[in-house]
């Protein structure tokens, strides 16, 4: 069966305080089992449900995107989110690139537990009348769950494994992915305490830390 989103453009939208490597294996699992064209890490500038305390601004965390994705075939860091309005929606951010280019099909990733908070997002549950969706296994919930809630929100029809499609929307497509426990809460909490980041990192990230401590450090050791 022919994948009906090959040669899409992904987009893996989070705050990225900082960049790790289960945000890039993400991105990865996704392009590689739908054949996406590429996936664009794209931070947000203000995001509503966290504020800006203990939040590194927006060029840094960019900045430690593009060191993070550089060299990895099919991964970019978008700056996109940079120049719209503030808090940092979802989609507002899918309907404007709809406006702005028409032609393009966008697959907005995300975990299967952030699947399940939708309906406390902005909008979250039109989200799939936007753009077709890649839910990442996280923290093996499963395809059952995943259609269970499905069911519960949407009329959906099955087109092929993992595959469904929403009536009057656009496709969801499951992606397994290997357990990896690594969340940004952990990155900080080790660095702050002055504990290795090797491995759950990527190598040019964990450079930049070492090399900028108080950068980092006055910022996350300002979290409530």
């Amino acid at each position: 069966m022919p994948n009906p989103l090959a040669g899409s453009v992904g987009i893996l939208g989070g705050t990225f305080n900082p960049v790790h490597n289960g945000h890039l294996r993400m991105a990865l699992e996704a392009r590689e089992a739908l054949g996406l064209a590429r996936v664009d890490l794209m931070p947000a500038r203000i995001p509503p449900h966290k504020g800006e305390v203990g939040l590194l601004d927006f060029d840094t965390r960019l900045g430690l995107l593009r060191e993070a994705v550089e060299g990895v075939d099919g991964l970019g860091a978008s700056d996109f989110e940079g120049g719209m309005p503030v808090p940092s929606y979802s989609f507002a951010t899918l309907t404007r690139l709809r406006e702005l280019a028409p032609n393009v099909n966008h697959v907005f990733i995300l975990g299967s537990t952030d699947l399940l908070t939708l309906p406390e997002w902005h909008r979250g549950l039109e989200l799939p009348l936007l753009a077709d969706l890649a839910v990442v296994d996280r923290m093996g919930i499963g395809l059952d769950r995943v259609d269970g809630f499905l069911d519960e929100h949407w009329r959906f029809e099955k087109e092929g494994p993992g595959l469904r499609r929403i009536a009057g929307g656009r496709l969801v497509a499951f992606v397994s992915m290997p357990r990896q426990d690594i969340s940004a809460s952990m990155v900080r909490d080790k660095f702050c305490a002055g504990l290795e980041t090797s491995g759950l990192v990527p190598e040019a990230v964990r450079r930049r830390l070492r090399g900028e401590p108080r950068v980092f450090l006055d910022c996350w050791q300002s979290q409530p």
